[in-house]
């Protein structure tokens, strides 16, 4: 199979996934993209941090994951972005008329790899390792992969785009937390190791993690209240954007009207 091969089944595979007839799951969607609607998730979870560790102990690891979300965001945009310089689907000349866009959002020039993806599967492994809980396991890779999901959805990235940025973002959050590990060996740092029901292996309380996960549910529910309060604005909001570049895309392209 050649490149040429991979690039179109990369593009069918990406239109077969985006978008829907659906104006619920266009809300969705587009409210589960915005990295910042988890703000008090993220939030709620440097508490568990600093509740768990001593000062200079959280110090380190707060600072970890700072360095971390920086190293994959600018490999990301500030590198490889702009010098590989792949169109994102909605817009790439050759298929941004066949991308089902929600609310005109279409995002920057380019795509390869995508930064939700690397961020949020960096977060999910580094965060996994720290805690050693299944449950905010299994939750975390939840939320990195509904997140990547949803730039399929929105059609602002190709499958081959999330697939890259999933395998670099586990990679950085395995070596972000090694690195880290060894910081704290240099630095002295032993941490308070709890043989207990009460408490995980890595000895977060695993009360906290239920929190967490009530939080994370918390906010779903949020999501959902706001789909039903805004929904009848997002409806028209999406029907006009839809009818606006259906008309741009017929003057664009007079050779494709017939």
């Amino acid at each position: 199979m050649t490149i040429d091969d991979l690039n179109e089944l990369d593009h069918e595979l990406t239109l077969a996934i985006n978008g829907s007839d659906s104006i619920f799951w266009d809300n969705v969607m587009y409210t589960v993209t915005n990295t910042f609607s988890w703000t008090i998730v993220i939030v709620f979870l440097l508490y568990i941090i600093f509740k768990n560790n001593s000062p200079k102990e959280s110090l380190v690891v707060i600072i970890t994951i700072a360095l971390m979300i920086a190293l994959a965001d600018r490999l990301c945009s500030g590198l490889v972005k702009p010098g590989v310089g792949r169109w994102r689907p909605t817009q790439d000349p050759e298929l941004m008329y066949m991308v089902d866009v929600v609310r005109g959002y279409r995002g920057g020039m380019f795509g390869f790899f995508s930064g939700h993806s690397c961020n949020t599967f960096c977060m999910a492994m580094f965060l996994s390792l720290l805690f050693r809980s299944w449950k905010v396991t299994l939750t975390l890779f939840f939320w990195a992969a509904t997140t990547t999901f949803t730039r399929l959805y929105l059609g602002v990235h190709y499958l081959g785009d999330v697939t890259v940025g999933f395998f670099i973002g586990n990679s950085i959050g395995c070596l972000s937390y090694y690195l880290m590990n060894v910081a704290k060996k240099k630095m002295n740092i032993v941490q308070n190791r709890f043989i207990s029901m009460q408490f995980t292996s890595s000895s977060y309380l695993k009360s906290d993690m239920d929190m967490f996960l009530a939080v994370v549910f918390i906010y779903l529910f949020t999501c959902f209240v706001h789909y039903l309060v805004d929904r009848k604005h997002a409806s028209i909001m999406n029907k006009q954007l839809k009818k606006r570049y259906t008309k741009d895309d017929v003057n664009n392209n007079p050779h494709q009207v017939g």
